[in-house]
């Protein structure tokens, strides 16, 4: 996931690792912490593997900074690991899919509501999972039954702003295409291989 928020961030613009370490927390530190020691590795591995290239480099106070950007291979490589072959325990935990999210900018709506409607399948097996989990155990302990609720409760949260979303993906694709509300968008493709297609 750290390669894909790499690749994602330096398609918007060239930067040096100290202004992407920023970037990167400003963007997805809500719900994911990013250390140099972590950073800068993998900008080595993308380095190495032809994905991102060093530019140009910037004077700062004392020191020069490499300024990377992403190469065609990266950017290649940034739409596969986006929506190509998307693990199913990558839709299910809520960071990962959160920062998957954060550059959906660059899917075709189609892609889009695969990805959505995988991830809200996730949502509803995780419900049906707590509720089954509660009934067959019958713990009596409050923290813990307060716990498995709090879990359901967030997962339907989810879920509905999901179905929205959804809802909003498919109005998209309508209008584009000409068709009449009353018609079901079919997403093209089948779920296991999501073909992604840049709208830049």
């Amino acid at each position: 996931m750290l390669d894909l928020a790499i690749l994602g961030l330096l398609k918007e613009k060239p930067m040096h690792g100290y202004e992407l370490k920023k970037r990167l927390s400003y963007m997805l530190g809500h719900f994911w912490s990013v250390s140099y020691g972590s950073l800068y590795p993998a900008m080595k591995r993308l380095e190495k593997s032809g994905s991102i290239e060093r530019a140009y480099s910037v004077k700062e106070k004392t020191r020069h900074r490499n300024v990377y950007r992403i190469t065609p291979k990266g950017d290649g490589d940034f739409m596969t690991l986006l929506a190509d072959k998307v693990p199913v325990d990558s839709l299910a935990n809520t960071d990962k899919f959160d920062i998957r999210m954060a550059f959906f900018q660059y899917l075709e709506p189609e892609t889009r509501l695969v990805l959505l409607e995988r991830r809200r399948a996730c949502l509803e097996e995780q419900v049906d999972k707590f509720k089954a989990y509660r009934k067959s155990n019958g713990d009596t302990d409050r923290y813990r039954t307060g716990l498995l609720r709090h879990k359901v409760d967030l997962a339907r949260s989810d879920i509905r702003w999901i179905s929205r979303l959804i809802d909003q993906e498919r109005e998209t694709i309508r209008k584009r295409d000409g068709v009449s509300p009353g018609r079901d968008v079919e997403p093209e493709g089948k779920e296991e291989q999501v073909t992604a297609a840049s709208s830049a």
